[in-house]
């Protein structure tokens, strides 16, 4: 019986191969997951407590279906991460917090024990529409070996800042982010592009 959503991971999952995946993230014993294969049984839940973070595991066109009605029905309260393979071409929805590629356990941790736990100190924390390819600022701060906490969507990114502490923010100039800036508190936030060169960036991370 779940009593607190404190630390609480919800898990869609309706395939049983990809079981072993999902807990191995289970086995970790700072937080407490709930998984289903039932997408209705899923929203009762979400209904009834907040977690920390929801994780939809998409593996065929029913999955994908359910993960379409679940947003249609609601909007979800705590980050919602999208696991998929790297094959299937998803359409963005500003709903979505992450997308992770299927059997990225390294990303998919990082991204629960941040909501989770915190206290992550990621060089930057970038909030960027998704795209289904790097873009070409996520490269180049990649290639410079730097740390990044990826976020698609605005209130994801300040639950994010809540508990963590990121070197700094760096924000798409895009319509939908441009109010969400506001938002977020940080001592270093900038507004980039997605081909921004990082020229600048790299004084505040020396």
């Amino acid at each position: 019986m779940m009593y607190s959503s404190a630390e609480k991971v919800f898990i869609y999952n309706n395939d049983a191969e990809n079981s072993v995946f999902f807990q191995q993230l289970q086995d970790l014993s700072s937080f407490d997951s709930f998984t289903t294969n039932n997408v209705y049984k899923l929203q009762q839940y979400t209904e009834a407590l907040t977690p920390r973070v929801t994780i939809f595991n998409i593996t065929d066109a029913a999955s994908l279906a359910d993960l379409k009605s679940s947003l249609n029905h609601h909007t979800p309260v705590s980050p919602l991460v999208v696991v998929a393979p790297e094959s299937m071409r998803l359409e963005p929805n500003e709903n979505v917090a992450h997308y992770i590629r299927a059997g990225d356990m390294a990303q998919l941790t990082d991204v629960v024990e941040s909501y989770c736990l915190g206290n992550k100190k990621h060089d930057v924390m970038l909030l960027l529409s998704y795209s289904s390819t790097q873009s070409p600022l996520q490269k180049a701060l990649s290639d410079e070996g730097y740390s990044i906490f990826l976020v698609h969507q605005a209130e994801a990114a300040r639950q994010y800042l809540a508990r963590n502490k990121p070197r700094i923010v760096c924000v798409e100039y895009a319509p939908r982010f441009i109010v969400a800036r506001h938002m977020l508190f940080h001592p270093h936030i900038f507004y980039v592009d997605r081909a921004q060169d990082i020229t600048e960036i790299k004084k505040f991370l020396l």
